[in-house]
């Protein structure tokens, strides 16, 4: 056997090159102190050479190169006895090529068969580098038969520089950080460039003193599995070398070999130990953040670093990194360049651009008031931790900046906001180059940029982005079928309403001619002028105006290898990368198409996805509407900048229809578009016919390789723990299942039946149940539904949550469902996804119409002020802290509010209603809630009940006493728009802030006999003498009541499996709480004794072979014959489960192998071990 490999390391730029030889070779080409080519080659003894493959060889490395390689070819020119054939070729090849061999004579392999050495390993290299190098062969072989050779470069070569350095962040000392920040002087400056410079060096300083940073070099990874025995192995064959090597007598021969021997078991046996630990690491207890890189790592989704090396247009790579790194760099500009627009664009574009947009000067609207401390905060809350930008500042500093120098940060935002001029740095972007998987990595246009801009910048951005998606929002001056980037829309949406246009059409015997259309470079061409242009369109002047015409001009990038830095580029055109504001800005530009698609045409909108369809019962009717449709928006987009590829857009004619009707005939710019009988949109491939096959066919494939994880984590001895992996199943292959599952459930049962031994499959990897197992078993005993109720809760939980917010554009979709007698009527054609919601919920008794909040308008950014709420009493926990204290500490907090109104306000919840109630000074109300409110939605409602009425009595102080502290934590969370009770709680705050009301809120520990809070308690108790007063609560709060009754029927279902070995253990569905256990085997163990099959009991299944018997009852072999009834082991039972003699308790299964058990499940095991049949399970 054969074979040839090349390891080049990753800080060191180098590309394949690709060989068109017959010989077994592998090159690619580094670059050093210069380019070098390297080639391995691999000649077996069995394979002639000629002259001319060799040269033909030859003539594909670039100069110089060095060729590397088992030969198997002897010439006493370089240290041989004889000559053979191949000998003979090599030295006509050096002496027709300006070539040396770097070879001294001394020997580079070891014939262990003839015990004699021999020079076979050759080293040839241009002569131009002959002396370059330095030739040396390693005395020991390192268990091969070859020795080492080692090029030693006669000149050290440079060392290019690797990665920048980084924070180290994790040891960062954040009290000394913000102390250095807060020391600093910071002079005046005169513009907003000084500022800036002043503000960045005084946290760069103080980072600089606080945080350390890495050198910058990557880090020597040993060998995690190399252990002292390893060392020792090795050691003992080296020795045995240098003894065979001194004595070549065949008894040292023999020791060498067996040490040699050995020393590679103990290698492969430290591997597999090591991994399985690596593995079986992986439980509950590990870090998030540790268990999916671990996972990513053995999902091979893990990329080391590394710096290309390209080519030029000619083919010739390029010799400096710098050089690399200005290719990139022009490559990328190309990509925004004008050139890319056509030419009736750009003759519209000049035209345009004559007519110059001024300055807006500071306008009367609210949103161009200065930006507030709580605004900051908020920003600084949401923003994730990204890479730094040209100023290396990291989130995290900004995020833990003292609140004197965030004051300081807030007046310099300001002054950027009020003055509309950006500093440069913000606007200058360091891309990094990531490659495109497939494609050749030579080429500059095999890299996609990824910009790192400054994060002090995208802190302003975000700043300005909250308050221009609430202009846009509030004044709905967005398309409603714009659902890309916006609250409470997804591409779910698109997705429902495409299908139920198609089933609509299928329903009434029409076509449904869509087109999906794809736009090139959307983001890099996108038109600055233009979107200036719709700004003023939309009203939006003043500060606002001022600062994105800035932000969008003199965008500059550079383009970083290692610690290279490219020559300074700019972007001409289009939104630029990684910044905030992009994609906001591009929703406003391309949402002018929506404006030139006829109204009788049905289309959808997400970015830059855009889908249009036509239905009519006349297929010619169909292809006039949408071809009229694809000539507006051609015109549209040859004045706006776009530009559609006629070669990605695709139509497809959806029917039901038997027998063979005229493809439809549709051009764009005077290309015929493809008719394509199915198409990928937003992740779902639709097919002609809507039977979803082809979509569930990939996904099936797709979810086969995520399983591959799951199959490398598990083993039956050692691996991850099954919670966590049910965890990892459930992220990413259960997810990606759930993934469209609302339409694509619409499909046959026998096609969706072909997804299920996925789900059946995870679910064993995860458990190690048996692969005979029965299906109803793995569901219970994992307590993991089947994917037909997974699809009908998601699909329930869409349809609540499109009920709270009625400007979805799929709201239509569920409040009027068209053509609904028509479908009942005719069972065999698929109703939409409304109807099917329907008749499911009617199945499971749950009223999907039940009363939802809708989710209301919220407080304008500018208006929010950042809520009081003292939280002091939480330094004391009422498990270690005595009640006496608690109440103490509560009254000395208590009468600190002198001169404040005082309320309590709680929430109650039993099985039979929810509650709440506010308690105040000669006021009491309580209120009955729908009683499938949460707990959280109940507090949330009392407080509420307590802001409303100290507004309408416009009480100056007041303060209210709550014991709901993740209520209290919601209220400053700047995610808590997403929940329509504290949008309506956080409005009432700020009309009562607006009146001058003060209100504060106090966390008190509940149930330690705080008088107030005990009221309130029973107070919320005592609404169940009422009637509903609060009948609409959030959508999610029917999250438990629709699992309850999934869960209902599922019960039902399992009370019907009186034959199921596993039901005789857990009659009642529910999580185990003893499936838990530190080691996996004894984990699978018990998981397959409740379930009953086992290698032992029921592998005849499998082999085709008869039922096991008893060997010493002829009884048929099960979990429940030997653990309860084999009289043969009547005294393993009476030494391992004397319990049950001793109390004269009947043996069951379920007090051996049940939830809780009579007996410790190690008993069971010890049981087993001693009838030698626990290995065998």
């Amino acid at each position: 056997s054969g074979g040839v490999a090349i390891v080049v390391d990753g800080t060191v730029p180098a590309v394949e090159i690709s060989l068109n030889t017959s010989l077994e070779a592998v090159a690619v080409r580094l670059m050093l102190d210069r380019l070098i080519s390297i080639c391995s080659l691999y000649v077996p003894p069995s394979s002639s050479l000629t002259l001319s493959d060799l040269e033909h060889l030859a003539d594909q490395l670039p100069e110089p190169y060095v060729l590397l390689g088992d030969f198997n070819a002897h010439n006493p020119l370089w240290g041989s006895h004889r000559v053979d054939s191949r000998g003979s070729v090599i030295e006509r090849f050096l002496s027709r090529r300006a070539a040396s061999f770097l070879n001294t004579g001394e020997a580079t392999y070891f014939s262990s068969t003839h015990h004699s050495f021999s020079c076979i390993d050759l080293s040839i290299v241009s002569s131009s580098i002959y002396t370059n190098f330095t030739w040396t062969v390693l005395n020991n072989p390192r268990g091969s038969d070859h020795f080492p050779i080692h090029l030693i470069p006669t000149e050290p070569p440079p060392i290019l520089p690797c990665c920048p350095p980084r924070w180290k962040l994790s040891m960062a000392n954040w009290e000394l950080f913000q102390e250095c920040v807060a020391s600093s002087v910071l002079p005046l400056a005169h513009t907003i460039e000084e500022e800036n410079e002043i503000i960045t060096t005084a946290i760069i300083d103080a980072a600089h003193a606080a945080i350390p940073q890495t050198s910058g070099k990557l880090p020597k990874r040993p060998k995690p599995w190399w252990d002292s025995e390893c060392r020792k192995s090795r050691n003992r064959q080296n020795c045995a070398w240098a003894k065979f090597r001194r004595y070549p007598t065949p008894t040292n021969l023999l020791a060498f070999k067996r040490l040699r021997a050995e020393a590679r078991r103990v290698r492969r046996q430290a591997k597999r130990r090591s991994f399985h630990s690596y593995a079986s690491s992986i439980n509950r207890f590990t870090p998030a953040k540790i268990v999916w890189d671990r996972v990513r790592r053995m999902d091979g989704d893990y990329s080391h670093f590394s710096i290309p090396l390209l080519s030029a247009d000619n083919g010739e790579a390029f010799s400096s990194l710098q050089e690399q790194a200005d290719a990139l760099g022009r490559h990328f500009a190309q990509v925004s360049s004008s050139e890319n627009y056509t030419e009736k664009f750009l003759r519209f574009k000049t035209k345009a651009e004559k007519v110059r947009i001024r300055r807006s000067d500071s306008c009367a609207e609210e949103y161009d008031r200065p930006f507030t401390l709580t605004e900051l905060r908020r920003v600084i809350a949401t923003a994730k931790a990204t890479s730094p930008g040209v100023d290396d500042i990291h989130y995290a500093m900004i995020s833990h900046l003292p609140e004197a120098f965030l004051v300081i940060l807030l007046q310099f935002f300001n002054r950027v906001w009020a003055e509309g001029k950006l500093p440069s740095v913000w606007k200058r972007a360091i891309v990094i180059p990531i490659f495109k998987p497939g494609k050749d990595r030579s080429k500059a246009s095999s890299y996609r940029p990824i910009a790192l801009t400054s994060c002090l910048g995208k802190t302003f951005e975000r700043l300005v982005n909250n308050r221009l998606i609430f202009i846009l929002e509030r004044n709905s001056l967005l398309s409603n079928l714009q659902c890309g980037f916006r609250a409470a829309r997804s591409t779910a949406d698109h997705l429902v309403r495409l299908e139920t246009a198609i089933r609509e059409a299928f329903i009434n015997k029409q076509f449904c001619l869509s087109v999906f259309f794809d736009l090139e470079k959307a983001y890099d061409t996108t038109w600055r002028f233009g979107i200036l242009q719709d700004l003023i369109k939309l009203n939006i002047g003043g500060n606002m105006f001022n600062c994105i015409a800035d932000f969008l001009q003199d965008r500059t990038f550079q383009v970083r290898l290692g610690r290279t830095l490219s020559s300074c580029f700019i972007q001409e055109n289009g939104v630029p990368q990684g910044c905030v504001l992009s994609v906001t800005l591009f929703l406003i530009k391309i949402d002018s198409l929506s404006r030139a698609i006829p109204p009788s045409v049905s289309y959808s909108l997400y970015v830059d996805d855009v889908q249009v369809c036509f239905s009519s019962c006349n297929l010619a009717i169909c292809e006039r509407q949408i071809q009229v449709t694809i000539n507006k928006m051609s015109k549209w987009a040859d004045e706006n900048g776009f530009k559609f590829s006629a070669e990605k857009t695709e139509a497809v004619c959806f029917s039901r229809r038997r027998g063979m009707f005229p493809e439809p005939s549709l051009h764009i710019n005077g290309t015929p578009l493809p008719v394509r009988p199915e198409h990928r949109f937003l992740g779902v491939t639709f097919d002609s016919k809507l039977t979803f096959g082809p979509h569930i066919k990939a996904l099936k494939l797709k979810c086969q390789q995520k399983l591959n994880i799951l199959k490398v984590l598990s083993h039956r001895t050692w691996g991850a723990d099954r919670v966590c992996l049910l965890r990892i199943y459930r992220a990413v292959v259960r997810s990606t299942l759930d993934y469209g599952s609302i339409v694509y459930g619409s499909a046959k049962p026998s096609t969706l039946k072909m997804l299920d031994p996925i789900h059946h499959q995870g679910i064993r990897l995860a458990t190690g149940a048996f692969r005979t197992s029965p299906v109803l078993s793995l569901y219970a005993e994992s307590h993991e539904c089947s994917l037909e109720r997974r699809r009908l809760f998601l699909a329930v939980q869409y349809f609540l949550r499109l009920r709270s917010f009625p400007q979805n554009p799929a709201y239509e979709v569920i409040k009027n469902i068209n053509y609904e007698r028509l479908f009942q009527h005719k069972p065999s054609v698929t109703p939409p996804f409304a109807l099917r919601v329907k008749i499911s919920t009617e199945q499971y008794n749950f009223d999907a119409l039940s009363p939802v909040l809708e989710i209301q308008q919220r407080t304008a950014p500018w208006k929010v002020a950042n809520t009081r709420c003292n939280l002091s009493l939480t330094k004391h926990k009422k498990d270690t802290v005595d009640s006496s204290v608690l109440r103490q500490e509560f009254l000395e907090l208590y009468t600190s509010y002198n001169g404040y109104k005082h309320f309590f306000t709680d929430g109650s919840k039993s099985t039979d209603y929810v509650g709440c109630a506010a308690i105040g000074e000669g006021y009491r109300s309580v209120k009955r809630i729908n009683k499938n409110a949460s707990i959280f939605t109940a507090e949330l409602y009392g407080l509420i009940t307590a802001v409303d009425h100290i507004v309408k009595h416009r009480y100056r102080k007041s303060v209210i006493f709550s014991d709901s502290l993740s209520s209290l934590k919601a209220l400053n969370s700047p995610t808590s728009w997403k929940h329509p009770l504290l949008v309506q709680l956080c409005n009432a705050l700020t009309q009562a802030l607006a009146k001058k009301i003060e209100i504060e809120f106090c966390w008190v520990p509940s149930h330690i006999g705080i008088d107030g809070n005990e009221l309130a308690d029973r107070a919320a108790s005592a609404c169940v003498d009422r009637t509903v007063d609060y009948n609409s609560i959030p959508a999610t709060d029917y999250r438990v009541a629709l699992k309850r009754q999934i869960k209902y029927v599922w019960q039902r279902e399992w009370d019907s499996q009186l034959q199921n070995k596993l039901h005789l253990i857990k009659p009642i569905l529910s999580e185990w709480r003893s499936a838990r256990h530190r080691e996996r085997f004894y984990e699978i163990v018990l998981c397959r004794l409740r379930i009953g099959h086992t290698h032992l009991t029921h592998s005849y299944l499998l082999h085709r072979e008869s039922e096991p018997i008893c060997d010493f009852c002829s009884e048929p072999l099960s979990i429940l014959h030997i653990l309860i009834v084999c009289p043969h082991f009547e005294e393993n039972r009476r030494t391992c489960f004397s319990i049950f003699y001793r109390e004269h308790v009947p043996f069951h299964l379920a007090l051996l192998l049940g939830d809780e058990p009579l007996v410790p499940f190690s008993q069971v095991f010890n049981f087993l071990e001693e009838i030698n049949i626990l290995r065998k399970l």
